[in-house]
């Protein structure tokens, strides 16, 4: 990153992104869904993500799905099933939220 745009704003699809990631427990799913080969239902993301409420949760989900971060895969049985997967964009962000873990964990981090 040069000087030049560092201070520059923000794209939309920038700003877009920090704000579906600021939502409170956005990160936590990602990170579930990304250590889980990136797919769940709805019951093995809750079980992942300990102290998120279902209505939370349910929430949530359709933000990332309508921020493009998360997709939503019902497949037609009975009763019908319901899976959460991640994007390929979703990938790439739950891939750096990934290395900001490890960062966080390693000596010297957070």
């Amino acid at each position: 990153m040069t000087a030049s745009n560092r201070s520059a704003p923000l794209t939309r699809a920038e700003s877009n992104l920090l704000q579906a990631l600021s939502a409170r427990w956005a990160m936590h799913i990602l990170l579930a869904l990304h250590a889980s080969d990136a797919s769940g239902r709805f019951g093995e993301i809750q079980e992942r993500v300990p102290g998120i409420s279902n209505r939370v949760l349910s929430g949530r989900l359709a933000d990332l799905e309508s921020s493009g971060l998360v997709s939503r895969d019902v497949a037609a049985t009975r009763p019908v099933s319901i899976r959460y997967r991640l994007t390929d964009h979703g990938q790439q962000v739950a891939g750096v939220l990934t290395r900001l873990r490890e960062v966080a964990e390693s000596p010297g981090g957070m």
